[in-house]
């Protein structure tokens, strides 16, 4: 208590009345200090509230499907060793939830949270760290300050700078039970300063890359988000449909789930169009769709209010892509031109005249990125939406010239790849004989062996062909 000296003439510091008595024992809350008391003393005062229980987490997303072993990977983080036990010494609580664009991370990473949330009393916090915004990024230093705040750490204790303010995140979540979800991560090092003090707490981050340096070194768990089953891509377009579609044809809804990549977010808003347009057939949505130049036109709706999803879609590709370095983004876009969504890494420095060894860095990189899948040894392969958004990119950014240029490279690898193969006859090739569109390509008779690598590449060949006689 601040005593405060009350004379006879009210003034406060000036002298007390004689005969009065100023002592006090103990503590006390309100005190009154007169000269004289009359009647009874009344105190009314008003309980000061604490800041509530944080709860930012986004709300819940509808029509979620499957998900089932991702769902089950991350449970396991709530079944280890209780914290604070000598078996949890050690044990991170960091979940890292990584994939391509559009393919769910984010709805997956909240549907957790809400199935989950009742383990954290102390609070969930969330924010969207717009790693691959086009924009200026999240400061981490802002986020500390907000996520103490909403602990209830007043403004005037926080401090300025991001370690100090990293520090006393720390400090404040070390006994509590906080869920933290750090959406749409670029880096680990952005992450780090927001990770909490003890494993009291669990962290789930969503990111396109793979966060090896969290995985290695905090022991984060990752969980890899592939694109949707044929199956579960078809469960999705009939949620969506439901109450405006009937009798599609499966084989269609089929064919429309892999022209969307399978990626959820490409689904839902061609599923969208569809369901606005009950008496459209699939056919004339697939027909338009087939037609890769003019894909993320049909993905476009028009609809008011109905194009933030569509712009999406282009953009979540074009905050991937900004990102590569300019010979991953090069490889990126003349991937594009491969006549078709599968690859080897000899065809890639080949469209790109490199060696096979930094073509293979440039696709390990891509890979990371979730811009490419690996699908076998030193065999890479695009989602269609991807490998349509590299076509754009092509055009946008090469010259006719160097088109036909990368193009010829790559139709002349495979027919010197496939002579070899067949004829057992690498000279030619070398001595520069079988350039596409030479007479040596041009009256080239096969013969009847069928080499395992020409029917391992039968898939390949045949477009190649085609787009050899576009060239040619």
């Amino acid at each position: 208590m601040t005593e405060k000296r009350i004379g006879h003439d009210g003034e406060p510091g000036s002298e007390p009345r004689p005969g009065t008595n100023n002592d006090l024992a103990g503590t006390a809350g309100n005190v009154v200090q007169a000269g004289e008391v009359r009647g009874g003393v009344h105190f009314h005062s008003v309980a000061l509230a604490s800041a509530p229980c944080p709860a930012q987490l986004p709300g819940d997303v509808g029509g979620f499907v499957n998900r089932i072993d991702e769902l089950r990977s991350l449970h396991a983080l709530l079944e280890l060793p209780p914290p604070g036990s000598q078996q949890n010494s050690g044990i991170s609580r960091i979940a890292v939830v990584v994939g391509t664009a559009g393919v769910g991370k984010t709805s997956l990473a909240i549907r957790w949270a809400h199935q989950i949330k009742e383990h954290f009393p102390d609070g969930q916090l969330y924010v969207n760290l717009h790693g691959y915004d086009p924009g200026p990024p999240v400061i981490v230093t802002d986020v500390l300050g907000r996520f103490l705040r909403a602990l209830d750490v007043p403004l005037e204790h926080i401090p300025t700078g991001e370690e100090p303010r990293a520090e006393l995140f720390r400090s404040v979540t070390a006994d509590r039970r906080v869920l933290i979800v750090l959406d749409n991560a670029a880096t680990a090092g952005e992450i780090r300063p927001l990770l909490p003090g003890s494993s009291s707490c669990l962290v789930a981050i969503t990111s396109r890359t793979r966060m090896s340096g969290l995985v290695v070194r905090e022991g984060a768990h990752r969980v890899s988000v592939e694109t949707l089953s044929q199956a579960e891509s078809v469960q999705l377009l009939r949620t969506v449909f439901a109450g405006y579609r009937t009798g599609d044809d499966q084989q269609e809804l089929a064919e429309l789930a892999r022209l969307c990549a399978r990626l959820p977010l490409a689904l839902r808003i061609v599923a969208e169009r569809a369901a606005a347009r009950p008496r459209m057939p699939l056919r004339d949505l697939i027909a338009d769709l087939r037609d890769e130049s003019g894909l993320w036109d049909a993905l476009s709706v028009t609809g008011e209010g109905e194009t933030e999803e569509a712009d999406a879609v282009r953009t979540v590709f074009a905050w991937s892509y900004r990102t590569l370095t300019p010979q991953n983004a090069r490889m990126f876009r003349l991937l594009g031109l491969h006549p078709g969504p599968e690859f080897r890494v000899e065809a890639a420095a080949a469209l790109a005249a490199t060696t096979t060894v930094r073509a293979r860095r440039h696709l390990d990189s891509l890979a990371a990125a979730h811009l490419l899948e690996e699908c076998g040894h030193d065999r890479y392969q695009f989602h269609d939406l991807l490998r349509a958004y590299a076509v754009d990119q092509t055009q946008r950014e090469e010259s006719p010239e160097n088109r036909r240029a990368a193009l010829e490279r790559v139709l002349g690898w495979y027919l010197r790849q496939g002579h070899r193969e067949r004829y057992g006859s690498p000279e030619t090739a070398e001595r520069g004989a079988w350039r596409l569109g030479s007479n040596a390509a041009r009256s080239a008779k096969p013969g009847r062996a069928r080499c395992r690598w020409i029917a391992h590449s039968a898939c390949l060949l045949t477009p190649s062909a085609r787009q050899a006689i576009q060239v040619v």
